[in-house]
This record gives structure tokens, C-alpha cells and sequence, in this order.
């Protein structure tokens, strides 16, 4: 059964027809392995850290380890692996983490989607492929990205200090807040 992002993406003009990796071609084993192994190394590296900082000083010093360590963390992931890796959203906190070309009408197709209707997806970039691993919203994502009217005011203190142009508030337990993206050469 096909995901509401790849039959999203499947009937627009998308830049390569988009795959589920669940369904790849075997090809492609190997380079999705290292692709999803790099993904969870990202994920859980970055959790870990979250998870520390909310324990230690709350969701504003969450807010910090995002925009401090977090594009660390993945270029530490990036030399280890051997490919590129960050995250991206339709609606940016950091306009630095905008995704890449080949992830912009993907990300912009999943808009709005339930993490659940979401599956990893891929695409073949010639000599790489592009992979996009869907990050769901979890009971402790909404201390920083839930309604912002829900937000404490440290927090909305620390985010409007850190990022004027936030987009990345308004978010529920289970819905899509964005992905990891990875490029793994093929």
C-alpha cells in the first residue's frame, strides 16, 4: 500500500519518481541501510541531547541544543557515514535547515500530513539517491512546537530571541513535523 506522500507525489511532476523504501528496487539495499543507519544516528544522537537538556534546564535549553549542537551533531553523522544529512520541514524554524532541491516538492507535498500516512521515501539523484525519513510530533516536541499560545514564556522568550521568523509552532502529538534527509552515493 502506497503512502499519501508518494501517491502525492506520484500524481505531480516530481523530480524523480519517488519510491517507498519499503519497496525500492534491490539495488538499492545497501545504500538505503547506510541511509537509514546515518538517519537514526542523527535522530538519536539529537534526542539524547534533548532529552538532556529538557531534564537539565526545561524546553527553552531544548531550544538551544536545536540551535547550537544540532547541525554538529550531523556533520559528526555525515564524517562517519559518508553521506549528507540534515533536517527540513515545510514550515522552518531555521531557514538554514531548508531542504535541498530534490527534497522541496516532497516536503511541500507532505504539508500537513499525518506522520502516520508518511513513509520513507526515495529518489534516485543519478549517482546517489535522496531519502527522506518523516520526524512524527511526540508528547515532548510540543513543549517547543506546540500551539504557541500553549508555549511557557521562557520558551517563547528563547525562541523569539533565537529565531524571528519561526514557523515551526502550531504542531500536534502525531502530526509531521518535517524529515531527515539524506544523500547516499548509490
Amino acid at each position: 500500500m502506497r503512502s499519501l506522500l508518494a501517491a502525492a507525489l506520484l500524481a505531480q511532476a516530481a523530480p524523480s519518481t519517488p519510491v517507498e523504501v519499503a519497496a525500492a528496487p534491490a539495488a538499492w539495499k545497501e545504500p538505503l541501510a547506510r541511509a537509514s543507519k546515518a538517519a537514526r544516528a542523527l535522530q538519536d544522537r539529537l534526542q539524547g541531547r534533548l532529552a538532556r537538556a529538557l531534564s537539565d534546564g526545561g524546553p527553552a535549553a531544548a531550544v538551544a541544543v536545536c540551535r547550537d549542537e544540532a547541525r554538529q551533531l550531523a556533520l559528526a553523522v555525515e564524517r562517519e557515514s559518508g553521506v549528507l544529512l540534515g533536517r527540513t520541514s515545510d514550515r522552518l524554524r531555521n531557514p538554514a535547515n531548508a531542504p535541498p532541491a530534490w527534497a522541496k516538492h516532497a516536503v511541500a507535498s507532505a504539508a500537513g500530513l499525518k506522520a502516520s500516512a508518511v513513509a520513507p521515501t526515495a529518489l534516485d539523484l543519478g549517482d546517489r539517491l535522496g531519502v527522506l525519513f518523516p520526524i512524527p510530533v511526540r508528547g515532548t516536541c510540543v513543549g517547543c512546537h506546540g500551539p504557541p499560545e500553549s508555549l511557557p514564556a521562557p520558551v517563547k522568550q528563547t525562541l523569539d530571541a533565537a529565531y524571528p521568523g519561526d514557523r515551526a509552532t502550531g504542531y500536534a502529538e502525531g502530526e509531521l513535523r518535517g524529515f531527515v534527509w539524506v544523500e547516499v552515493p548509490r
